[in-house]
């Protein structure tokens, strides 16, 4: 939160020159216009309030790469909230595991994934621009992503005391976040005479992120990692009481964003484009800055760059 503020009053300072800028060019003279008319194709319908769409309305599809750093926390260790100790500390699950694994006496676990990935995700949103004129205005939109994880965890089974052939065996875990970002902030354009523009996005983001599943994959079947029976633990064959648990977090940091517009006709247009953000997703453990990036296709409705 203490990056929201600054970042709101830059964009506020930004955007304060575009909406006075009617009454500027207003004073300048015709030659002037006509002179400035030969390298900006839109220069003169900027001092025109019925020139252009004041609001132009969105539709984001594109691909998210998010940092992998968060999605260790599905990866099951010692140290996570959601950790494969609260699975093997129960003595029902425990002992169907080892059926499952065949074990005759014990089994344990040796290893961990300290590098868990993030599957590359679809993304859509929504997106809402105010044009103060054709080279400045202000968005907001919002996307929504699912993202996927998976990673090994490896099991010594029936440990010998004597020097022989380790028994270890790869089992897994994984996770499925949903993630949505809010990014609020200004736009600069820069019109081609072809009427084709690009344009660059400065400003603030929100994330939010909520734990869909977290789970010990052991030989197909899944153990919910998320303590959801509290102190009193799981028992079979009996009506323990489950809990629903929501395990999200919200996270704030700058946002940047490039691209081009391809007006199609007065009402709609493409925007191809990237975002990078920079942002903690703070779920529990998991609180340091990284940057995430994505790539998408806005189809317009509006369009405000085109019309003439």
């Amino acid at each position: 939160m203490k990056f929201l503020l600054p970042a709101l009053v830059i964009i506020l300072f930004l955007s304060l020159p575009a909406a006075f800028s009617q009454q500027k060019i207003a004073s300048e003279s015709k030659r002037d216009k006509e002179k400035r008319a030969q390298t900006d194709p839109w220069a003169e319908f900027e001092d025109e309030v019925d020139s252009i769409h004041r609001w132009d309305f969105g539709l984001n599809f594109g691909a998210y790469f998010p940092n992998n750093y968060s999605a260790n926390f599905y990866n099951g260790m010692p140290g996570n909230v959601n950790n494969v100790d609260y699975v093997l500390s129960n003595p029902w699950w425990y002992q169907e595991i080892k059926e499952t694994l065949g074990a005759t006496d014990t089994f344990f676990v040796t290893g961990y994934s300290t590098g868990m990935r993030y599957q590359v995700a679809f993304t859509g949103g929504l997106f809402l621009r105010f044009n103060f004129n054709r080279k400045n205005g202000i968005f907001l939109e919002a996307n929504y992503t699912q993202l996927k994880t998976s990673g090994p965890v490896t099991l010594e089974v029936d440990p010998a005391s004597y020097p022989t052939y380790e028994d270890l065996r790869t089992e897994g875990v994984a996770g499925k976040e949903a993630r949505v970002l809010i990014d609020l902030g200004y736009q600069r354009s820069f019109p081609l005479l072809s009427k084709i523009y690009f344009f660059l996005q400065a400003g603030a983001l929100m994330s939010y992120s909520r734990v869909l599943q977290s789970v010990l994959v052991i030989e197909g079947r899944e153990y919910n990692l998320v303590n959801v029976y509290g102190s009193q633990g799981y028992i079979p064959n009996t009506n323990s009481q489950s809990f629903n648990i929501t395990q999200q977090a919200f996270g704030f940091g700058p946002y940047l964003g490039l691209g081009a517009g391809i007006p199609l006709n007065d009402l709609f247009g493409v925007e191809p484009g990237c975002s990078f953000q920079y942002y903690p997703v703070n779920l529990e453990g998991y609180s340091n800055w990284k940057p995430s990036w994505s790539i998408y296709l806005r189809i317009l409705l509006g369009a405000g760059h085109a019309k003439n």
